[in-house]
């Protein structure tokens, strides 16, 4: 029997997950509650912010991440963000979360990685980022595997709209070690998690598998060039859109233990790196839910939301140029921060509306990438 080696990815820890750990486990009536809560959740956090509001929409990524998936990869990191803008625009009040499964095969560097659902999708992308093309060798890979930790290591809301898409260009290595993919597919079925697939490339035993998977989950089966396809529109509101959106991030003070605040210094360093067209993209996708709080680790849209109470956060929690002063001064400082995120949420507002009409009549027409399939699929399955 070979051993699988899984990494577990969890990010930046979310409110909404603490607040679905928390609701499994309670118990009901008068006993006592089982639940220890989890040291890396702020308790000053409203919990109800990030994980009940809107519509709940969970979308899991099972992505193929071997050796010849190079091009998808960087194509679903530079889209990542638009794809996420359109569900919004498709559902205005989706409250949105996503997970990501990176998959390879035995002998890899890793046969399965998981990154638990979130409504941080700065996490999301940083995850992206770190994933390189490599491994694989022969052609089957443990589908079986990835699909298995979609269903059962996600954290799935009980009342949430549930899609998956799983990726790639080979067809699964069923190993014996977990159910096969039809039976997982059909378990998804039998749970609402809709499970759609896209195959990258023209593998005829690829189709197979794949069609037949997407069809006991109740999903599209899709068919992308083997590098994605992705054809990314640079726009004249591009450079401006990321400017701005750099300035909003200088407006935040991340807190938390000093291991959330270095993770999120990551997750910035990360979006700084990303190419315009996706720092626009993640622009656009802050104004259309309000711009003001960028998430769980950010104390200056957390209070401009009324998500966080400010006087309850522990000195220790607080950037080191913040502690030692006063409660007063360091409510004025954040109320500085919360006007000037205010004023340049305004433009980007008004700058994303100006692209978006540009991109409706700009865009490329080709329905054939991977975003693509991804914008036409969750559309349709939204509506239903």
């Amino acid at each position: 029997m070979v051993t699988r080696q899984r990494i577990v990815s969890y990010g930046i820890p979310t409110v909404a997950t603490a607040t679905i750990v928390a609701a499994a486990l309670l118990t009901t009536g008068t006993k006592k509650s089982l639940v220890t809560p989890d040291p890396m959740v702020p308790v000053h956090v409203i919990p109800s912010y990030s994980g009940t509001d809107g519509h709940q929409i969970d979308v899991v990524f099972a992505v193929d991440t071997t050796g010849s998936m190079g091009g998808l990869l960087d194509g679903a990191k530079r889209t990542v963000w638009s794809i996420a803008s359109h569900i919004k625009k498709t559902d205005p009040e989706a409250n949105i979360r996503i997970g990501l499964v990176a998959y390879k095969d035995v002998g890899d560097e890793y046969v399965t990685k998981p990154f638990m659902l979130t409504t941080d999708l700065d996490a999301v992308y940083g995850e992206l980022a770190s994933y390189t093309a490599a491994g694989g060798g022969d052609t089957p890979e443990d589908v079986d595997a990835a699909l298995d930790d979609t269903l059962h290591k996600m954290q799935w809301r009980s009342g949430a709209k549930k899609l998956v898409f799983v990726v790639g260009d080979a067809p699964p290595a069923s190993r014996g070690e977990v159910p096969t993919y039809d039976v997982l597919a059909r378990e998804a079925a039998e749970r609402g998690i809709t499970i759609n697939t896209i195959r990258c490339g023209f593998d005829p035993q690829t189709q197979l598998a794949f069609s037949r998977m997407a069809e006991i989950g109740n999903g599209e089966f899709s068919t992308i060039q083997q590098d994605g396809g992705v054809q990314q529109v640079a726009t004249p509101f591009d450079d401006r859109l990321a400017d701005l959106s750099s300035k909003i991030d200088d407006t935040a003070i991340a807190y938390g233990s000093e291991g959330v605040r270095a993770r999120y210094e990551e997750k910035m360093a990360k979006n700084a790196a990303a190419p315009a067209p996706a720092k626009a993209d993640r622009a656009a996708y802050y104004s259309k839910g309000g711009g003001m709080k960028r998430g769980d680790d950010d104390l200056v849209g957390g209070y401009a939301t009324g998500s966080v109470a400010l006087e309850a956060v522990p000195e220790a929690e607080l950037p080191a140029d913040l502690r030692g002063r006063d409660k007063g001064e360091i409510k004025a400082e954040v109320e500085k921060r919360v006007a000037t995120r205010r004023a340049l949420q305004k433009q980007v507002e008004d700058l994303s509306k100006q692209r978006d009409e540009f991109l409706k009549n700009n865009a490329n027409k080709d329905e054939g990438g991977f975003d693509a399939k991804v914008k036409s699929t969750v559309e349709r399955q939204l509506k239903k």
